[in-house]
Order: C-alpha cells, then sequence, then structure tokens
C-alpha cells in the first residue's frame, strides 16, 4: 500500500507481486484512471481503466523508479514506431 497517498497524474505506481505498473491519466475526487502495463515486457492492454482512489492505493506498493519508468517509455516509443495505428478509414482516400 501506498504510504504517501497522494496520486499523481503523469506518474507510475508499481504493484510489486504482479510486477505491473499503472500509469496515471486522470485524478478526480474518488477515480483514478490509468494505463496498465507489465514490467517485464512493457506491454499494455491499450486501453484505460479505472477504479477507486482507496481501491488504487490499496493496489499500489510503490512509485516507479526512475529506470523502471525509462524502460516504459521506450516501449512505448517502440510500440509507436514498430505498430503505428492503422489510418481512419473515414478520412482515409482509395485513388484507383
Amino acid at each position: 500500500m501506498l504510504r504517501n497517498r497522494d496520486v499523481v497524474v503523469g506518474k507510475y505506481y508499481v504493484n510489486n507481486g504482479r510486477r505491473v505498473a499503472r500509469e496515471v491519466v486522470e485524478v478526480e475526487q474518488k477515480i483514478i484512471r490509468f494505463y496498465t502495463y507489465h514490467l517485464v515486457s512493457g506491454n499494455s492492454c491499450g486501453a484505460h481503466s479505472e477504479c477507486t482512489k482507496r481501491d488504487f492505493i490499496h493496489w499500489a506498493d510503490r512509485e516507479a523508479t526512475p529506470a523502471e519508468i525509462e524502460i516504459l517509455q521506450s516501449h512505448k516509443i517502440e510500440a509507436l514506431l514498430y505498430n503505428p495505428r492503422l489510418p481512419n478509414k473515414k478520412n482515409s482516400v482509395t485513388r484507383l
């Protein structure tokens, strides 16, 4: 459980037992929205999740270390470079 109960947007928090990190993207009064990453592979489910602030604080053991954050961010950049999102069909033009 986090000792400091302040959850901050843009920070990563880790559950040691599961080897998972969550990147906080939005904090409301009682709800936290986040992306989840596996620390070993850097893989993400791609969609954000949410839970209560209380559950998040109990889930997280600590903030991610700078080294862990660097690894996760490099995986995000790699994913964007090698797996670009498909173009929006609505905006794409097919020429014959």
